[in-house]
């Protein structure tokens, strides 16, 4: 049972980033907002599906709506930069973001430090050494630096927001707080696609719309089986193979499928990263 789950969270993480990847090669107007919408309508759905009897409280509306700000940026953040750059280091950049919740738990809540957090940060800084290394591999642009920040960020404080209301409201209402957050997600993404992306509205077809209900169903499965692994595993163990899982699985993706290439330091960089995110889990 335990490992079924994990193969699927690690397949439902890696289906979000391939998703993202195939919608800005195979459609022919792709557009950032049309498939955060398609994302996130589409999860609040799972959500709601999968739910049971909920019960809405009017308390979790400001967290659901900083989550939901944080929710956004990640998705947009992260489709340009898989547009405009390599998905191996994307993905890669976008894993560190769990520095963000440890940070905030380290100074906010008193949480102990970690054996690995140390060695974790000294990887992750000869990581970044690495991967900028650039001169012989995948050239780094400006449009990818920016758009992977803030994927790092809105990924990052995500995880912040939820934790923040979780401790809040003693562990319930996350059924409830999510869809409430992924329906104001697809609200303001919708309102952005009548206003920057209209004309590219019945340019998606099948193929774009598919792509994005399969990134939401993802996100949505991946977060529901977390929940579930959550209470029949350590989490000390569940989240490295998440990660570590999630980051080889794409890099494999990326260069059976997408021939991408790093060079000799991006790939020493890749390796001590993905280390760095095991030992930060830790």
């Amino acid at each position: 049972m335990n490992a079924l789950l994990l193969i699927s969270i690690i397949l439902g993480v890696s289906a979000q980033d391939i998703t993202k990847k195939m919608y800005n090669k195979k459609v022919s107007a792709p557009g950032v907002y049309v498939f955060t919408t398609l994302s996130a309508v589409t999860a609040a759905v799972f959500f709601a599906l999968t739910s049971g009897s909920l019960d809405f409280n009017l308390g979790i509306l400001p967290y659901s709506v900083a989550f939901a700000v944080a929710y956004t940026t990640g998705v947009v953040g992260s489709v340009v930069a898989i547009a405009s750059g390599p998905l191996s280091l994307t993905t890669l950049i976008v894993s560190f973001s769990l520095m963000l919740p440890t940070l905030y738990g380290l100074v906010f809540l008193n949480d102990p430090i970690s054996l690995g957090l140390f060695p974790g940060i000294a990887l992750l800084t000869a990581s970044l050494f690495f991967i900028n290394r650039c001169d012989k591999g995948v050239k780094i642009n400006t449009k990818w630096l920016i758009s992977v920040t803030f994927a790092f960020l809105g990924n990052g404080f995500c995880t912040i927001f939820q934790k923040m209301q979780q401790i809040r409201f003693d562990g319930n209402y996350k059924n409830e707080f999510m869809i409430i957050a992924l329906a104001i997600t697809a609200l303001a993404a919708g309102v952005m696609t009548l206003i920057k992306e209209r004309d590219l509205i019945g340019k998606q077809g099948v193929l774009g719309c598919s792509l994005g209900v399969i990134c939401g169903a993802a996100n949505g499965a991946v977060n529901l089986f977390v929940m579930i692994l959550s209470g029949l595993m350590p989490v000390s163990l569940m989240f490295p193979i998440i990660s570590a899982g999630g980051i080889v699985a794409t890099f494999i993706i990326s260069q059976v499928f997408y021939k991408e290439k790093l060079s000799r330091p991006q790939l020493i960089g890749f390796i001590l990263g993905t280390a760095s995110v095991v030992l930060l889990n830790l």
